[in-house]
């Protein structure tokens, strides 16, 4: 019972330290721009119906 709870302890912590790396060093705003860049060049290259 012991072990399981020391595990879960460990399991919990490191969860949060890979969060607060994540949150500290700004991860999520710097993949998603990577993504949103890569997505504009996506969609610039769409050729567009301009109909009105």
């Amino acid at each position: 019972m012991l072990k399981a709870l020391i595990i879960i302890l460990i399991v919990i912590v490191a969860l949060f330290a890979v969060t607060f790396c994540i949150y500290f060093f700004n991860l999520d705003m710097k993949l998603i721009r990577i993504v949103y860049d890569k997505l504009g060049k996506h969609y610039d290259n769409i050729e567009k119906d301009r109909k009105l």
